[in-house]
């Protein structure tokens, strides 16, 4: 990480700090357990294909459910690595103007502009999965499947996953302020 720029402590008083901290290692820890669970479905997707596989192979017949219970388990991964990914800064950036602001002011400056932007959408995002999910809960609505699925469990999943994002933007403009822009991850490519 990068020092902070001229004057960024100013925004925090030094009590503030061990707040600020203390907040950002609880985001962590929550950031990683539903990366946690996004491996778990990653397993769980693998296990069923494969059971699904050999079923239809050499018994010929079926779970009946892969194709839904998958697409669900890969819809709540995205959502839920979501914050994941942003705190180790592995999400696609465009970062050609940050590279020659380095350490700059103006570096933090367009670093909070572009937070503030990334949540104001995930903001708009989540108010809508949220509406989704309080009439999916309120109605009873089940997936049109063999397996009638709650579909308001797939929102929450989502909305869980877009709520952690956030909190992690606000974790991220934080320590921005506080310690600096981070360097953007190099690809391995």
């Amino acid at each position: 990480m990068r020092a902070p720029p001229d004057g960024a402590r100013m925004f925090f008083a030094e009590g503030d700090d061990m707040i600020a901290r203390a907040f950002i290692h609880i985001n962590n820890m929550a950031s990683a357990a539903a990366m946690w669970i996004s491996a778990g479905l990653l397993v769980y997707m693998t296990c069923h294909i494969t059971l699904e596989i050999i079923l239809r192979s050499f018994f010929s017949t079926s779970t009946f459910s892969m194709d839904e219970f998958v697409g669900y388990a890969v819809g709540a991964m995205t959502f839920l690595a979501l914050a994941d990914t942003f705190r180790h800064r592995k999400h696609i950036r465009v970062s050609i103007l940050t590279g020659y602001l380095q350490g700059t002011r103006a570096a933090l400056a367009v670093e909070l502009i572009c937070i503030a932007l990334t949540f104001g959408v995930t903001l708009f995002l989540a108010r809508f999965i949220w509406r989704t999910l309080a009439r999916d809960f309120s109605r009873g609505s089940v997936s049109p499947t063999l397996m009638e699925v709650p579909l308001w469990w797939m929102d929450a999943v989502i909305f869980v996953g877009l709520a952690l994002f956030m909190v992690q933007l606000v974790a991220s403009a934080i320590q921005a302020i506080t310690e600096g822009v981070p360097e953007d991850v190099e690809s391995d490519a």
